[in-house]
């Protein structure tokens, strides 16, 4: 170390860096960093502002100067060999070959896929105490997440993270200004790790290797020409755990410090959790737990005016810089401004190697403690390391009001990202071969395939996505992992796509699965007796024939993403388990590279403009049915023939008004824990139409409603349905005294407002650019007061032309016009069920098909119901539609409806199909699907000579050929 002899730095500032009490956030320090850029200290130079600490940080006269820090204390042993001997303290070819070594290792693709596992722990975490409305912050949350982050990474029991977070406590003590009186502390704890790391790796060798830290640290090097030696592997996992348990606890908990001294920027981050990764930036600007990192010359030269000697230490003072006026005109903190660059990771060829680690563990955990924690506060003795080099709290006490109760799941766990490349990992061997099978029906399970997919790639799989009925049982057979993701359609049947798969599986010639292992997802809605009852189903026969469950199935509700992503986590570690090659198929153009989504999701919707709102149904019929056009601007949404597209809607303001009346209230109070009013969040965000099944318990139980009471005590579904129908929360609200609920208490029990789902009525061929929807307004009268449907009101009375709708595209693969535009169509489509028909037909017009097309419409009356009607009638004319066959059940005595008109057309329709006719049923699935299908199966039998048994698998081999799908609601 330079003496200050060497320097002529008589003019310069002098700060005592060892002094218990200094604090880089002093007026002392901020007086020095405007007088000069340096200031001299007891230790070398102190760098103190921003242009000055971001040249030299990158510059090849300094080399890193951490390394001296034992020797600079007067310390040697243990501690003093590793920190020397280990990556941050080496320079040259040799810095560069260990970083090169550990960088597969430190990948953020790694990161992707742990975000929802990160998500889990801090809301478990956080269960422990928010009843309480208290906390030792660092030893309740910042600690415990630290550490199992660490065992989550490193592939570690999380029942270690105790052990390793004292060692790493004890450790950590070396950094501080105390190291020489804490070394027997130091000491003991750095024997305690490396004889922890060395057992860890001794039982690794002899294990299967999987895809965690650990793993893919061991696997890159023993096939790298240039391996780590034993030492060199043993000090890269000491420093991970060091690394990342010390520096990720004290920097949550400076971030909570920082949080409760700007309550404002809490409450703007609990609103918005995507903000997360801007607050983790804005806190280790203002408050890093690495105050400054160390450099020394390694030439002479000069700089700044200021002669510099060969050996001379360099403090780069990070959180001086970040906080300079002359780079941050108003460095006062806030996670909304944009700012320049931050130290708080290092820089230059010393960047901490483990940023996108710590910076995705914290992301996940500050946007889930601001969402459940209000209004924290220090409650007692805070407790802090020196305010110098390595910082943070040591206890801090807080009190706070309690958030959501729930388990929260920001964007950035619950959502992978999109378009995202499937590839192998790079470093860490062969890709593992993955299936993904998914049954759909309106294309939810295919999307949420793909996102498994994406994160899988992301994981060292290669992952192929096929629709359940894609693949043979032959083929099946010979998979060794698989994951399956399925709907369940109407009255716990099987989604389109799965029906063949599900016909092949459960015949008694199903072959033997014993080597395979899978794990399968169910999604559903929980409101349905049937919940998930088609994944179900799938998961016990596969058991049945031998397959083995390496992860339990989970049953999803329509909030499917907490539970989800946890799942495919947990799923493709245990998969990669699995050994053994596959025998695939030698051909599989199913098999994709690459999974591309839309960036327009249910989370991110397309705002899409309304061009047209015009009346279908005639002013004497007793229904509303809308033409709406929806114009899709530069979106880039591609959408084909038979898709849906989901719409956003709002609630309806008068029901908004009469919520807020009942509660005595105004739209603008204030929600705890909201950026949003309470007028906003009704209208917006929450379902008050439709009552959750926990409001009504908590109704039954406050009310003492009898009747209620007794339909939730026979766990009778369907009489539950009937009593619910045309209620609404502001039903349920008026069977109790207006102060048993409170308003806090009821919306924690209200359901999120839920997207619908609409048949595309335009072919992108005849309408490019454009989205034609046919919509029906629901209105009906019940319990005494008018009722109005939520979406079709919404599109049909409140957006009006010129306004926005906030859109998704919902593929709908298994609803396709033929590929061959010589195969005959027939089409069922009553009522609104007309809608993908008039695209299917606009989609031949446009091709050119020369195909015979058959529709079936009915409603109630031709003179006012009959939709599409010029449409229609001009379509025959031109021969497009070869036959259409009408039924209006109520200009006649007797009611007519469309399978009447099949069954006076039998000999005929049974010919079309006979000839490989397809045939699409679209509208109502409570009755009219069903009574369908009923005839239809009458029509194969009568007209076809077939018994009820082989009507049934005429019906079943159409499936199988794809000549006959459903898209009913």
């Amino acid at each position: 170390m330079i003496t200050e002899e060497l320097l002529d730095v008589e003019n310069l500032p002098y700060l005592d860096i060892t002094d218990p009490d200094f604090s880089i956030r002093s007026d002392e320090v901020n007086a020095a960093r405007e007088r000069s850029w340096c200031a001299r200290t007891n230790y070398g130079l102190a760098v103190l502002r921003y242009d000055e600490v971001h040249k030299l940080m990158r510059d090849a006269r300094l080399r890193q100067g951490s390394y001296a820090w034992p020797k600079l204390n007067g310390v040697t042993g243990h501690f003093a060999g590793w920190w020397e001997r280990m990556l941050l303290s080496q320079e040259g070819a040799n810095h560069a070959r260990l970083r090169r070594l550990a960088n597969p290792a430190f990948s953020p693709k790694l990161v992707i896929g742990l975000r929802p596992e990160f998500a889990k722990l801090a809301n478990e975490l956080i269960d422990q105490f928010i009843e309480k409305g208290s906390c030792e912050f660092m030893a309740d949350f910042a600690e415990p997440y630290a550490t199992r982050v660490i065992c989550m990474l490193l592939g570690l029991s999380h029942d270690k993270w105790r052990e390793l977070a004292d060692i790493a406590a004890d450790m950590g003590l070396a950094l501080g200004v105390t190291f020489k009186q804490d070394l027997e502390t130091v000491e003991a704890a750095t024997q305690k790790m490396f004889g922890y790391v060395m057992a860890l790796v001794e039982h690794m060798r002899g294990q299967p290797l999987g895809d965690d830290f650990l793993s893919m640290l061991v696997k890159t090097n023993m096939e790298s020409a240039d391996a780590l030696s034993d030492e060199e592997l043993y000090d890269m996992i000491v420093l991970a755990i060091f690394g990342g348990i010390d520096t990720t606890r004290n920097q949550l908990g400076l971030a909570m410090e920082v949080f409760i001294r700007h309550p404002e920027q809490w409450k703007l981050l609990g609103s918005d959790p995507e903000l997360g990764k801007a607050a983790v930036e804005e806190v280790m600007r203002i408050r890093p737990t690495i105050t400054w990192v160390t450099r020394e010359a390694v030439e002479d030269f000069a700089y700044q005016g200021l002669e510099i000697k060969r050996g001379t230490t360099i403090h780069l003072f990070g959180q001086s810089a970040a906080s300079d006026p002359r780079a941050f005109p108003d460095p006062s903190f806030d996670i909304t401004a944009e700012r320049k660059p931050h130290f708080g990771f290092g820089g230059g060829a010393h960047h901490c190697l483990g940023h996108f680690i710590a910076r995705g563990d914290m992301t996940e955990a500050l946007a889930i403690l601001a969402h459940r924690i209000r209004n924290p506060r220090i409650d007692g003795e805070a407790r802090f390391l020196a305010d110098s080099g390595n910082t943070g709290p040591i206890t801090l006490p807080i009190a706070f009001e309690r958030g959501e109760r729930k388990a929260f799941i920001p964007p950035s766990a619950a959502v992978p990202v999109q378009a995202v490349q499937v590839e192998p990992e790079t470093g860490v061997g062969a890709p593992v071969s993955l299936t993904i099978l998914y049954g759909t029906q309106t294309g939810n399970a295919e999307q949420m395939a793909s996102d498994i997919a994406g994160i899988a790639g992301h994981r060292g799989f290669a992952p192929r996505v096929i629709p359940l009925d894609g693949i043979s049982l032959a083929e099946l057979a010979g998979l060794k992992r698989l994951l399956i993701v399925t709907s369940t359609y109407g009255q716990g049947e099987m989604p389109d796509t799965a029906r063949s798969f599900w016909e092949a599986l459960t015949a008694d010639n199903a072959p033997d699965l014993s080597g395979l292992s899978f794990s399968l997802m169910s999604m559903g809605d929980s409101g349905y007796e049937t919940f998930c009852a088609a994944g179900q189903a799938i998961d016990a026969r596969l058991q049945a024939l031998g397959a083995r469950t390496i992860e339990p199935r989970v049953d999803c509700d329509v909030n499917y993403a907490a539970i989800a992503f946890p799942w495919a986590d947990r799923a493709l570690a245990a998969i990669r388990q699995v050994e053994g090659e596959e025998n695939l198929a030698p051909t599989d153009d199913l098999a994709a590279a690459t999974v591309t989504r839309s960036k327009w999701t249910l989370r991110n919707p397309y705002t899409a403009t309304m061009t047209t709102n015009r009346h279908l149904s005639g002013p004497a019929s007793e229904k509303d049915t809308r033409h709406i056009e929806l114009d899709l601007g530069d979106s880039g949404l591609a959408y084909e023939a038979g898709d849906c597209i989901g719409v956003l809607p709002t609630n309806d303001p008068a029901l908004v008004d009469a919520f807020l009346e009942h509660y005595a209230t105004c739209a603008h109070q204030a929600v705890a824990g909201e950026d949003r009013p309470l007028g906003t969040l009704l209208a917006q965000a929450y379902e008050i139409s439709t009552p959750s099944r926990e409001l009504v318990a908590e109704v039954a139980r406050r009310s003492r409603d009898e009747e209620l009471r007794h339909v939730l005590e026979n766990d009778d579904r369907q009489a539950l349905d009937a009593w619910l129908y045309g209620r609404d929360i502001l039903d349920l609200l008026g069977m109790m005294p207006k102060d048993a609920l409170p308003l806090g208490e009821l919306l924690g029990l209200l359901k999120p407002l839920q997207h619908r789902a609409y048949s595309i009525a335009s072919s992108p061929k005849e309408h490019p650019g454009s989205i034609h929807l046919t919509v029906a307004a629901v209105r009906y009268h019940a319990h005494g007061r008018d009722r109005k449907g939520v979406a079709s009101t919404f599109l049909a009375e409140r957006v009006g032309e010129g306004r926005t709708v906030p859109i998704f595209l919902s593929p709908n693969r298994a609803f396709r016009v033929p590929e061959n535009d010589d195969a005959p169509m027939i089409m069922i489509g009553p009522g609104t069920g007309i809608a993908p028909f008039r695209a299917f037909l606009q989609e031949r017009r446009a091709r050119g098909a020369k195909g015979r097309n058959w529709l079936f419409f009915g409603d109630r009356s031709q003179a006012s119901d009959f939709l599409y009607q010029n449409d229609l009638e001009g379509m025959q004319a031109s021969g497009l539609l070869t036959r259409l066959d009408l039924a209006f059940s109520r200009d006649q005595a007797e009611k007519i409806y469309v399978q009447q008109r099949m069954r006076e057309n039998a000999r005929e329709l049974y010919a079309w199909l006979e000839d490989g006719g397809h045939l699409y049923v679209c509208g109502d699935a409570t009755r009219m699907a069903a009574d369908v299908e009923a005839a239809l199966l009458d029509i194969i039998a009568s007209a076809g000579g077939h018994s009820a048994d082989t009507a049934e698998a005429y019906l079943d081999r159409l499936r199988r050929e794809k000549r006959y799908a459903r898209d009913v609601y």
